[in-house]
């Protein structure tokens, strides 16, 4: 089986973030930038029901989940 991965919808841009919501999970992934000491640095969040996953990298996507109780 292959796995399912995130379907990401339009950004949504604002200042300093833009965020993407998966139409499959509704997990959020945020983009933030911040500038330090003269330099931007760049970093992605990830969020669900208001509450952000802490994670190095991006988490499967719920509806693999799904697909496999089917």
């Amino acid at each position: 089986m292959s796995s399912t991965r995130h379907k990401w919808g339009d950004k949504v841009r604002f200042p300093h973030k833009t965020e993407r919501q998966c139409s499959r999970c509704d997990m959020v992934k945020v983009g933030r930038r911040q500038t330090e000491g003269g330099r931007d640095r760049y970093w992605d969040e990830y969020w669900r029901d208001e509450e952000r996953i802490y994670s190095e990298a991006t988490l499967p996507c719920d509806a693999r989940r799904e697909a496999v109780a089917a």
